[in-house]
């Protein structure tokens, strides 16, 4: 190494990277992965490849991670290093990897920030120039780091065909060339993609075994993954992977005058040498410390009204499912759309938008009664809001025509409602003066679940001159963030569940303003299982709201199992319920109460796939606490054949996985009870009975016999020490 090489090694936890910049001042990338963290020199930093490409930085054919059109009409970037600063940041580091370019009056940096606890970086670039006139950026990765990649390299990501089908696994192999992931629409986009990936540079990967890089771009709205595959010269050389991740910039390039900081979003990443399972602990364990709010607080059991109710009800209605709810064990009551709206009441979803004052004729009396009336039964009251949206046919539209947004066209329509532009302040002041005015009207309102029914679909915005109205794809995230920061910091005690169509805002940036998220509208059971799979991979259990509904019309036991594995809560028609299944659901809520600690805080297991190999039919995996005293498993017998949602009679089985629980405690004993919530359980059905006993070695190494044998069916296992 010459005196004038610069090493730059980043400490990410049990991974990292190394940067050298040589003689010419050009960052490149010396060592990425297990060992990446210490790395040093074997040849002149010249022949390393480069750590941020940019266009015109040298390589003019692979997609570059930064291009920019400079005020003079330079096309061409090239950057060289300036400085290097490190903050200590919590128990970690915040490094600064200052670059410039050798020509214009352009900085950009790289930030890095560690967790070493958890074993997660954080990534993002700033941009900041002082040229004569305005620069456009075209493409700004957040990050863009290269890995060797062997022939069979693949990725997981999770693709949804829009509304009630998000998180839908999908496998795909990394040929030669370039892939391009990305999602749309602004708001709600997480329906048509989740922000969040798996990449296995070295081949196939399983829970324990292989090289994956788990990746999260924790932005609000669109987001893309770009995959970079060139094979090398040298027979037998492993070809190089460029992957690339940020904001998705097709038809964003962002407009960026003299002075002003550019601000990427972040990329949350990892590395593993362990297989996916240590991806998963290490989000895990990452979201809790950096990115929920009250992360060790439980989160609430919720019973929700709106496929009991829809639009229609009226206090009295609403007033005995709050006692119904109380009765059943519920820690929230939670009133869903349509309880607002005076000119225009909101009777059906055409209307009213924008107008937050409770319907007359509905609630005489406003939500008062209703929070007065959840106190009295011992549970807490909660509310739905859409802030960021208006009818046409409401006072608000009448009033301020002129806060949509829109570009010169007249708008779509999309659900019957258009999207409120975030840019204008009196916008903004207007959606957090919403939950203001909700949740004043009586103390006990203490949950809020904010939802966002539609995408952009007329992009445009009178806060931005004519020549920056593409800015708004990432302005609008920004403002829009602003909001939620402000709501959270007003009202720090109240609960807030994100909600967009669903899971159309399932990422780690917009989580941070609130405690969890609404995982999907489809809440089949079936399908449950698959999504809670794959998000599980990113997301802990406290963040996924999974409710008790009559999607799929499955059988109450199986679909109360399955809820149990996320964030607990119902959406019945409780008056409806036949004897049994409220017996089944008042032992289900027994189990709740049993094991939703572990369900939202403890680590994660993953024992039999339902989205992988030739048997797709089942599921299980188990949740163990930090000190490995305590575990509850999930098994759940899916449907008779290898994939499908329904049930074929006669179908043939493939042999039955034995549970083997690898993270206990070898040399402990474990009591075994097991519950299936239709109470034909081997103990009874309470868990509480007399169970098997068997040490953790034998948990892993033989396991628990399979217990299901028909479709439809979940056995909860709690595993206590002795």
């Amino acid at each position: 190494m010459t005196t004038t090489d610069h090493l730059v090694r980043i400490d990410a936890g049990g991974w990292g990277l190394t940067l050298v910049a040589g003689d010419d001042g050009t960052l490149r990338q010396v060592a990425l992965g297990v060992e990446g963290a210490d790395a040093t020199l074997d040849f002149p930093a010249s022949l390393y490849p480069a750590a941020y490409p940019t266009w015109g930085g040298g390589d003019p054919h692979r997609p570059a991670a930064l291009r920019v059109t400079h005020a003079d009409g330079t096309l061409t970037t090239r950057l060289v290093l300036g400085s290097v600063t490190r903050t200590p940041d919590d128990d970690g580091e915040h490094v600064v990897v200052a670059l410039r370019d050798e020509l214009f009056a352009l900085s950009v940096e790289l930030h890095s920030r560690t967790d070493p606890s958890s074993g997660v970086l954080e990534q993002w670039v700033e941009v900041e120039h002082h040229q004569d006139g305005p620069v456009r950026l075209h493409e700004y990765d957040s990050i863009a780091p290269l890995v060797m990649a062997a022939p069979d390299a693949e990725i997981h990501h999770f693709v949804g065909s829009g509304w009630a089908d998000e998180w839908r696994w999908t496998t795909q192999p990394l040929t030669p060339g370039t892939t391009h992931l990305a999602s749309y629409g602004g708001l709600q986009p997480h329906l048509q993609m989740a922000p969040c990936a798996l990449v296995s540079p070295s081949g196939p990967s399983t829970e324990t075994e292989g090289d994956v890089v788990g990746l999260s771009v924790a932005w609000g709205g669109n987001a893309h993954f770009g995959l970079d595959v060139r094979p090398r010269p040298e027979p037998g050389t492993p070809s190089e992977l460029r992957i690339r991740a940020g904001a998705n910039p097709v038809g964003a390039e962002y407009v960026l005058d003299p002075g002003e900081r550019f601000v990427s979003p972040t990329v949350a990443w990892t590395w593993s040498g362990a297989g996916r399972g240590e991806v998963t602990r290490r989000f895990h364990r990452w979201t809790r410390h950096r990115v929920l709010r009250d992360p060790e607080r439980v989160r609430p059991l919720v019973v929700n009204n709106w496929e009991a109710t829809f639009f229609d009800f009226d206090e009295a209605r609403i007033t005995d499912l709050i006692g119904r709810a109380a009765d059943l064990g519920a820690d929230v009551f939670l009133l869903d759309d349509g309880w607002f709206g005076t000119t225009h009441p909101r009777n059906d979803d055409t209307t009213s938008l924008g107008d937050w004052d409770p319907d007359p004729v509905k609630l005489p009396g406003g939500l008062a009664p209703l929070a007065e009336a959840a106190v009295r039964a011992g549970i807490r009251f909660g509310i739905w809001v859409e802030p960021e949206m208006v009818n046409p046919v409401s006072e608000l539209h009448d009033r301020q025509p002129d806060w949509v947004l829109r570009n010169r066209r007249e708008p779509h329509l999309h659900r019957h409602q258009l999207a409120l532009d975030p840019l204008l302040d009196d916008v903004r002041d207007f959606e957090v003066d919403v939950v203001d005015r909700t949740l004043g009207q009586h103390p006990a309102i203490s949950y809020v679940k904010w939802d966002a029914n539609r995408p952009v679909t007329d992009p445009g915005s009178s806060a931005l001159g004519a020549d920056r109205q593409s800015n708004l794809w990432v302005d609008h995230v920004r403002a829009t963030w602003s909001v939620m920061a402000e709501v959270a910091r007003r009202h720090p005690d109240v609960q807030l569940m994100l909600c967009a169509s669903g899971g159309g805002r399932t990422d780690h940036g917009t989580l941070r303003h609130f405690h969890e998220f609404w995982t999907s509208d489809n809440t089949d059971p079936v399908t449950r299982v698959r999504m809670q799979w794959a998000c599980g991979h990113f997301f802990p259990g406290a963040v996924m709201a999974a409710h008790v509904t009559r999607w799929g019309e499955r059988p109450m036991a199986f679909t109360c199992a399955v809820a149990l594995s996320g964030r607990f809560g119902f959406d019945l028609e409780l008056t409806g319920l036949s004897d049994d299944e409220l017996a089944t659901c008042r032992r289900a809520v027994a189990v709740a109460r049993r094991t939703q600690d572990l369900v939202q805080m403890g680590d994660v297991e993953r024992l039999v796939s339902p989205v992988e190999g030739e048997d797709r039919s089942r599921a299980a995996w188990a949740h163990l606490s930090a000190d490995r005293r305590r575990a509850v498993l999930f098994a759940y017998q899916l449907d008779g054949g290898p994939v499908g949602d329904r049930a074929e009679p006669g179908s043939e089985l493939h042999p039955p996985p034995a549970l083997r629980l690898t993270g206990l405690d070898p040399i402990a004993g474990y009591r075994v009870s097991s519950t299936d919530l239709s109470g034909e359980a081997d103990d009874g059905g309470d868990a509480g009975g007399d169970g098997l006993v068997v040490s953790g070695a034998d948990l892993s190494a033989s396991g628990l016999a399979w217990p299901l044998d028909r479709p439809l069916t979940a056995r909860i296992f709690e595993i206590d020490a002795i």
